[in-house]
């Protein structure tokens, strides 16, 4: 039957590891006996009419008992015992059924001490054989007298065998399928985690919209599921030849190890073939393979492996997420998927940041852009009345733009009716004061007695009919901008407070004892030759100096005739705006009618003679009255008088004109644009009364 006849050749055979391999496949070394095989035994022994039955599996050193029946104590409660006891290690090593009438008279197993403990004389086994041709264990009968087994019994055995054999590879196959279920599970169970992890990436990062935020999210987030000594986040700036580093957790190095901590070079780098390949690169040691620039500050730091991954985003990488560990082999292909899938989750929230930076960049232009604008609009703005294009015009708006921003003392001169207070306005306008108040002073309208109350304010009782305190126009501009026009008519007395009030911030009311201290700067405006005034001793040559810090001449509109028409088309269309009155274009006739008049009352008396040609307007023609007529040859002489005799020969001009009526709407001061107490405060300073 080939059974060893040797302890060497049946060793060998049991001991086969593909054998041994088989039989721990099965699971049931160490399990307890069974009832399915308690059934096959005892079936045996009734069949056979035997006194034991046994079903056994043989390891290499011990035979383990999976059913065992009519055998004596303490036999009968052992699970296993050692192959010196065994009678079925001879079946498993020859592979074949091992049938024994007496053992007693067999030199293969009489030494056994079973035979004199177990009584064990007749012994029939049936070894219980894979498909594979290993040979587990055996199927076993035994008697306690000798027996010639027939081969009847040999077949029943075969069958009771099979029987076992089968309900063996039931138990296999479920141990098999409980082994493919667990690992499916854990599979998916993995599968499901991971699904987790990205997705609390995804809500962890989608949110962040800066780069430090974002890092530290995504950081947070790898620290839960992929173990890492230091992790970096890179962006492929192609346009500058660089990596932009967005971050960097765990062990950075020194600037002296890495001098681009914030920026990485492309050539050579890591991250360059990651872009260029589209596919996780993993190095299990840095110390070998390719020698990319990373590798030497990494190794430095006791880095040793490390794993970089593209983010992708549609077909196109924008850069690479890496992992480093002091770990030798610490990231294998599973880790390089797993890391490309949260590279992945975290491109949106890396777009959506790249995104908002670029919007906030515009959002800043934009409001870089649009105070810009609005300074040019405010400088637009303060230049809003001031018409015209002449050289000039534009030389005052150019000084007007050179001393606003500074505190300067200004003094504004010209001629009356030039627009002196529209270029005060301007200065302040753009000035630093421009939200504070402009406050202003006529010194030539105010009676000599009135206007130092005015200036400075009183206190009770200071004088006749001061019932209350007054506060003046120094103090109510505090922090603001006085302007005093006409400060050519200002009193000599009250010259010497304004000067001290300039130079030291700091004057008392009328009647009053208590020092105030303001801070206001001061733009004067005159229609006088003050230097003039000053050699006549009719004004203080010290505040004239402290006056004249930037000096600015307004042009009179004789020299700047260029600027007529469009001063024109612009008094028309105000006026005529006023009075629901829609007026044509202008005639070429008027046109050369203004051109050719001089002036005398400037900008002033052309807006009045605008004004009189709306109301005079009919169908939408410009009307000019016969009011240019009369002071035509007077003004041909003009560039020889003085300013003084200019404006004394207008205004006697207009008041005859009128009949020398000052009120009224056909009146003098309504003509020359003058509050008709400023109209009379000038003809009283000229000289001028109605003849009698």
């Amino acid at each position: 039957m080939g059974i060893p006849t040797s302890r060497a050749g049946w060793d060998d055979a049991v001991r086969n590891t593909e054998r041994l391999a088989a039989l721990r496949r099965t699971g049931m070394l160490d399990s307890p006996p069974e009832e399915t095989f308690d059934r096959l035994t005892r079936l045996a022994t009734s069949v056979l009419r035997v006194r034991g039955a046994f079903v056994s599996l043989v390891d290499e050193d011990r035979q383990f008992f999976k059913s065992s029946v009519g055998v004596p104590e303490p036999w009968a409660s052992l699970r296993e015992t050692p192959l010196t006891h065994s009678f079925c290690k001879h079946a498993v090593a020859s592979g074949e059924p091992l049938l024994i009438s007496d053992s007693r008279q067999t030199p293969l197993v009489r030494d056994n001490p079973g035979v004199t403990e177990l009584c064990l004389v007749a012994y029939a086994g049936i070894p219980l054989t894979t498909t594979a041709g290993h040979t587990l264990g055996a199927f076993c009968v035994m008697h306690d007298r000798p027996h010639a087994w027939t081969d009847g019994e040999v077949e029943v055995l075969r069958c009771l065998a099979a029987s076992a054999m089968a309900e063996i590879r039931m138990r296999q196959l479920a141990a098999d399928l409980q082994h493919l279920v667990n690992a499916r599970t854990s599979e998916l169970g993995r599968a499901e985690e991971r699904l987790r992890v990205l997705l609390q990436v995804n809500n962890a990062v989608v949110t962040c919209l800066d780069r430090a935020t974002l890092f530290e999210a995504i950081v947070d987030e790898l620290r839960r599921v992929i173990p890492f000594d230091r992790a970096a986040l890179r962006l492929d700036d192609r346009r500058e030849g660089i990596f932009k580093v967005v971050g960097v957790a765990g062990s950075v190095a020194s600037e002296a190890v890495t001098p681009f901590l914030r920026e990485w070079p492309r050539p050579g780098s890591r991250s360059l073939w990651v872009v260029e390949h589209g596919v996780p690169l993993i190095t299990p040691d840095l110390r070998e393979g390719t020698p990319f620039t990373e590798h030497e500050a990494l190794i430095g730091q006791g880095l040793l492996s490390a794993v970089s991954v593209p983010l992708r985003a549609k077909g196109e990488v924008i850069g690479t997420l890496n992992l480093a560990s002091r770990e030798v082999g610490k990231y294998g292909v599973s880790d390089g998927e797993f890391l490309l899938a949260i590279g992945d989750q975290c491109v949106l929230a890396i777009q959506n940041m790249l995104a908002y930076e670029e919007i906030a960049s515009l959002k800043t232009r934009l409001e870089q852009e649009n105070l810009y604008l609005q300074e040019e609009r405010q400088a637009d703005a303060a230049f809003a009345d001031v018409v015209g294009e002449s050289r000039g015009i534009q030389r005052v708006l150019r000084s007007v733009r050179q001393v606003a921003a500074t505190e300067s003392t200004v003094l504004v001169t010209g001629e009356t009716g030039t627009g002196k207070e529209l270029v005060v306005r301007a200065i302040h306008g753009l000035s630093g004061r421009k939200d504070k108040i402009l406050v202003k002073v006529n010194c030539a309208a105010l009676p000599g007695g009135v206007i130092e109350s005015e200036l400075f304010g009183h206190e009770r009782g200071a004088f006749t009919g001061a019932l209350t305190r007054r506060v003046g126009r120094f103090e109510l501009a505090n922090g603001g901008t006085l302007f005093l026009d006409e400060v050519g008519d200002l009193p000599l007395d009250l010259q010497a407070k304004l000067l001290r009030a300039l130079q030291e911030g700091e004057f008392e009311r009328v009647g009053g004892t208590q020092t105030i201290k303001v801070n206001v700067r001061l733009i004067a405006a005159t229609n006088r030759d003050l230097k003039a005034a000053v050699e006549e001793r009719r004004f203080r040559a010290d505040l004239f100096y402290r006056l004249n810090v930037f000096p600015i001449l307004v042009p009179p509109l004789r020299s700047r005739r260029q600027d007529i028409p469009r001063l024109t088309r612009h008094f028309a269309l105000m006026y005529g705006s006023k009075m629901g009155k829609p007026l044509g274009a202008i005639g070429e006739a008027v046109l050369d009618k203004l051109m050719a008049y001089d002036w005398p009352g400037n900008v002033r008396e052309l807006q009045n003679v605008i004004e009189r040609a709306v109301i005079l307007s009919i169908d939408g023609r410009l009307e000019l009255d016969d009011s240019l007529a009369a002071p035509v040859a007077a003004s041909r002489t003009s560039e020889n008088r003085s300013p003084e005799d200019m404006e004394r020969e207008h205004i006697l001009s207009v008041l005859e004109s009128v009949g020398w009526r000052v009120s009224g709407d056909r009146g003098a001061a309504r003509i020359l644009g003058l509050k008709r107490t400023t109209l009379e405060a000038r003809m009283r300073k000229l000289g001028i009364s109605r003849p009698r």
